[in-house]
């Protein structure tokens, strides 16, 4: 993957973060269930925050570092 793409998708996936983070959504699973003793509210949205922890990591580490810009003419030091 080209460094525009992974740019390009990190961008997506911090709008997805942020979408599936706002109330409507959230209400989806307001009904009243309980899993290993949590409502299923709960576990979405702890599953969200590990789900957007991984996938931050793995941005970081896919994206390469920015090397600083030499004006054309220049030696590196």
């Amino acid at each position: 993957m080209t460094r525009r793409k992974i740019i390009g998708a990190s961008l997506f996936f911090t709008l997805f973060g942020a979408m599936a983070s706002l109330p409507p959504l959230i209400l989806l699973f307001r009904f009243e269930a309980i899993i290993f003793g949590l409502p299923v509210a709960t576990l979405f949205l702890f599953g969200l925050w590990v789900f957007l922890v991984i996938g931050a990591a793995w941005f970081g580490y896919a994206l390469p570092r920015d090397e600083p810009h030499q004006p054309a003419g220049e030696e590196p030091r």
